[in-house]
């Protein structure tokens, strides 16, 4: 009866196919497989990380079809001035749409004289990115190759999408282009780049060529090219183009890009900020302040007022400004110089300088209150202490007001 009732049982027990045993079996080995594989990749990833070649070596072992890993060692194959050719070949052959890896490739290439693989490598980098990088390699392959027109080309594609800095392609230009040529293409670019060459071309001695540019600049440009148009007028006056920084710097007041009104020697227009109503600021036709030891400090505001700690130099300069002015034209200084908690300002007085013998400036013997023959068309005004012999030195607060130059009939 036992034995009857268990066979029953088992005929109502289901039977495992031996189809479903190899399927939960499979399914089973795929797991184990695929866990095999997440953990080798992940080891992988993390060799490569390493800094030691030998572990960047053994990521690729573990994973050589991963493009990144093959890019990571050949990094430092580079550093260790190993042959990354290989690694570089395999990674753009596993991810040819990565700029990055064909850039480098590019590069590599060049560098161990494989020119056609280096070409074909940066043109794809220039093809499948829209950023500046891949453009400037390819001027500078160019230019290496000596062919100055796709130099020039790549250049002003390079330009054209520049995010910053653009010195290195003006480099390449500069090499290729005479200086009026350097100007046309700048007159061409916007305004961010246009001024990167007009600093690249004052910092060639390409001043007066890059005279167009500066006044384009001028004549278009906004607050954010204040600073580079000021320092070119500064490297005009400093070279003794008088007339060419008087315009420019009149420009830069027609369009009120700086506080002041338009200079010209010729009418009596000479002074700036005569005033002192304005912070100076340093640059061309305003006040530029010395910071002499001792003059502790120098502010503007409806007067020049200084104070003297009493341990300044007996000769130093408070401040001084350039001055545009008709040459031979007689002119007569004015000023009130007041001691407002000094017992006098004795020693302080007003000196022209003017350019004499190229950069040499020399000091003009005359009392300008008393008037004084202008001496060239750019002069230097500067208010200087000088302390008599056997005198106590200057002490205390002086104010400067009233400044006015006339021009003599």
């Amino acid at each position: 009866m036992q034995r009857a009732c268990s066979l029953r049982a088992d005929r109502r027990r289901p039977a495992v196919s031996p189809a479903r045993a190899l399927l939960s079996c499979g399914a089973l080995f795929l797991l184990a497989l695929a866990a095999y594989w997440t953990v080798r990749l992940a080891w992988a990833d993390r060799l490569s990380a390493s800094p030691r070649l030998e572990d960047r070596r053994h990521a690729v072992l573990l994973a050589p079809l991963d493009a990144t890993l093959c890019s990571r060692l050949a990094e430092v194959l580079e550093v260790t001035g190993d042959d990354a050719l290989p690694s570089l070949r395999a990674a753009v052959a596993l991810d040819p749409d990565n700029p990055q890896w064909c850039m480098s490739l590019g590069q590599q290439a060049e560098l161990a004289g494989d020119l056609e693989l280096a070409e074909r490598s940066l043109l794809a980098a220039a093809r499948l990115s829209r950023q500046y990088q891949p453009k400037y390699l390819l001027a500078g392959y160019y230019f290496r190759r000596g062919n100055a027109d796709l130099c020039i080309r790549w250049s002003n594609a390079a330009l054209a999408i520049a995010p910053g800095d653009v010195t290195p392609v003006l480099n390449l230009l500069g090499q290729l282009l005479d200086p009026q040529t350097m100007v046309a293409e700048a007159l061409r670019q916007p305004p961010v780049v246009a001024r990167q060459f007009l600093i690249f071309l004052s910092g060639h001695n390409e001043i007066k060529a890059a005279g167009r540019l500066a006044r384009r600049l001028a004549q278009t440009g906004t607050a954010e090219d204040l600073p580079v148009l000021l320092g070119y007028t500064d490297e005009l006056l400093a070279l003794g183009y008088a007339s060419d920084a008087v315009e420019l710097w009149n420009l830069l007041s027609q369009r009120h890009l700086i506080p002041y009104e338009p200079l010209d020697g010729t009418a009596g227009r000479s002074l700036t900020d005569a005033d002192f109503q304005h912070p100076p600021s340093g640059n061309g036709f305003d006040w530029h302040v010395e910071g002499a030891p001792g003059v502790t400090a120098v502010r503007f505001a409806g007067a020049l007022r200084a104070t003297f700690s009493g341990d300044e130099a007996d000769d130093c300069v408070v401040a001084w400004e350039y001055l545009p002015l008709e040459p031979g034209r007689e002119y007569q200084l004015r000023q009130t110089v007041q001691a407002e908690d000094a017992p006098s300002a004795a020693g302080l007085r007003w000196h022209l300088f003017y350019p004499k013998n190229g950069p040499v400036w020399a000091p003009l013997e005359a009392d300008l209150s008393h008037g004084f023959r202008a001496p060239a068309g750019v002069a230097r005004l500067a208010l200087m202490y000088r302390r008599a012999p056997g005198s106590t030195r200057l002490t205390g607060d002086i104010a400067v007001t009233g400044l006015r130059l006339d021009r003599m009939p």
